[in-house]
């Protein structure tokens, strides 16, 4: 009996010892670490992994599209613009947990950086509105930096943001920092309401995606390029032609 007791103690320990190590990484299981997480994570032709699927507690009142721009505000009023940390350089946030970091009526209490943003606000515009998988999206290409850029060439940036298709009036750009901001076009077409050269132009769309599908990814989904194998003929070739 004591052996058996002994026995059951040391299994209870095991097990302890396991879930304690196995926790840890459940706890960071919504959050993606650099394009080697990121990128098998929509290779499997969704985005799911990032715009879950739940219950968000949330509803808005309106027209559709007054909804999703109340989601839009929602998002800007609850978090804070945050910089990834470096490395890896790029985190993603799942929009459940980036939904639970917040407190509702808390100003600020959340924080991401422009693809959290924009995962958080087509999660909420999926499921707390309702609107189709075929017509709301993450978007995420480059951006040339026009002033304040680094001594860089070309001076480009990534960046995400969520594209809407509305039930009519046809396709918009929302930048889920500003809030319910919609837009058509490139940066410029918002930014002249400063009446200064805009700091940003030129936005491209290499990657979309939501819950249901992906499309593109361009060098983000492709990885990193294998560099070609050495040949040495040419190398000799070469190496001849400099001793001339």
């Amino acid at each position: 009996m004591r052996k058996q007791v002994i026995s059951m103690k040391r299994g209870c320990l095991i097990f302890g010892v396991i879930m304690a190590m196995l926790l840890p990484s459940f706890a960071l299981a919504d959050e993606y670490w650099g394009w080697t997480e990121i990128r098998p994570a929509l290779l499997d032709g969704d985005g799911a992994e990032f715009i879950v699927y739940m219950d968000y507690g949330l509803e808005f009142t309106g027209t559709e599209f007054q909804k999703v721009l109340a989601a839009a505000n929602w998002v800007a009023y609850h978090m804070e613009y945050e910089y990834d940390p470096d490395p890896p350089g790029d985190v993603w946030t799942a929009s459940d947990q980036q939904f639970a970091e917040i407190t509702p009526g808390v100003e600020g209490s959340g924080t991401g950086d422009c693809e959290d943003f924009s995962i958080l606000l087509c999660a909420l515009a999926r499921f707390a509105v309702g609107v189709p998988a075929d017509r709301v999206w993450v978007q995420a290409g480059l951006v040339s930096v026009v002033e304040g850029a680094p001594e860089a060439t070309p001076p480009l940036v990534g960046h995400a943001y969520v594209v809407y298709k509305a039930e009519r009036r046809g396709i918009f750009y929302i930048e889920p920092q500003w809030g319910g901001i919609p837009y058509r076009g490139s940066y410029p077409s918002i930014l002249h309401w400063y009446f200064r050269r805009p700091p940003y132009a030129g936005e491209s769309a290499t990657l979309a995606f939501n819950d249901e599908w992906v499309k593109g990814g361009g060098f983000w989904l492709a990885g990193p390029r294998k560099a070609p194998p050495r040949d040495n003929r040419l190398v000799t070739t070469w190496a001849r032609t400099k001793s001339r």
